[in-house]
């Protein structure tokens, strides 16, 4: 594999977010007996990383709604600390369909090969 032999990195990207608020919107309940349990809506923490298989990870978290301008900055990031040629294999989210990720593309294979 290429990747192996050391002619370029492979890296696989992916982005979540975790719930920074603890609920518990369920619970068992003995039948007849409703328990109502409180549960709350807080804030986020997204994160985003691309890892290689030898679990090299570039990442980056934020506090706030992670959209296209973020992951545009995200992979400029991390275009400009790759030193050979990189591929990047990303999930079908709608970020990277979006137009302004699309036409970084060219200027990211440029800077990569």
């Amino acid at each position: 594999m290429l990747e192996d032999s050391g002619y370029l990195d492979l890296y696989f990207g992916d982005e979540s977010h975790f719930g920074l608020t603890p609920n518990v919107p369920y619970a068992w309940q003995k039948r007849g007996h409703q328990i109502l349990l409180p549960s709350a809506k807080g804030k986020f923490l997204n994160v985003v990383g691309l890892m290689t298989r030898k679990n090299d990870l570039f990442f980056e978290m934020h506090e706030t709604t992670y959209d296209a301008d973020k992951c545009i900055s995200f992979m400029d990031s991390f275009v400009a600390q790759t030193v050979k040629k990189t591929v990047v294999i990303l999930d079908n989210s709608p970020i990277y369909k979006s137009r302004k990720f699309m036409a970084k593309i060219k200027e990211w294979k440029e800077q990569m090969f």
